[in-house]
């Protein structure tokens, strides 16, 4: 039985990423990509600490069922970091970065629908869209149940596009349709 979480009907796109990113303050730039391009919740973002991030990856141990985790640190969320000197800033409380997401997705002109987890929903989906196999997601994001995390992956627009070349690419390279005499002129 597939299970929902109500507060995320989708994964934020990358252009609404960018025009997140562009309103948003250093530290909430940090915050937001972590969550998009780690796959981090939002109370483990508040609980990273410095120790936790080599510069390929981010060790996750106050994550959801207290299990530990590693997941990716992307160029993007390390200079992000740099920039905004992240280890001195005093993070909000789990509410308050809610509120403070809402604000910025509203500064940025993006639709209501949009939740701070829409990024975490982004980057189980750019991983499968990118070719990674549904368990490493699943590891990736901390989840128990592989269930748990098809509800995080979104449909791709050109998914039929792809599944058709898919098929013809293998079913019509051996493929000559037959030539129709009515329309051959000599």
């Amino acid at each position: 039985m597939r299970r929902y979480i109500g507060h995320a009907r989708r994964a934020i796109e990358e252009w609404e990423l960018v025009e997140l990113l562009s309103v948003a303050s250093e530290s909430a730039r940090v915050l937001y990509l972590l969550a998009a391009d780690g796959g981090l919740r939002r109370a483990e973002v508040l609980a990273l600490r410095d120790v936790d991030v080599t510069p390929t990856r981010i060790r996750i141990q106050c994550g959801k069922g207290q299990v530990l985790r590693w997941t990716i640190n992307t160029e993007r969320i390390r200079n992000a970091i740099a920039i905004a000197d992240w280890w001195q800033v005093k993070r909000p409380c789990y509410g308050w970065l809610g509120g403070m997401f809402a604000a910025d997705r509203d500064r940025a002109g993006l639709p209501a629908d949009l939740s701070m987890h829409c990024l975490r929903h982004r980057f189980a989906t750019r991983l499968l869209r990118q070719g990674l196999n549904l368990v490493d997601i699943q590891s990736l994001l901390g989840h128990r149940d592989l269930g748990t995390t098809a509800v995080y992956l979104h449909d791709s627009a050109d998914r039929f596009d792809r599944a058709r070349i898919a098929m013809e690419g293998e079913v019509c390279a051996q493929y000559e349709p037959p030539v129709d005499p009515l329309l051959v002129r000599g």
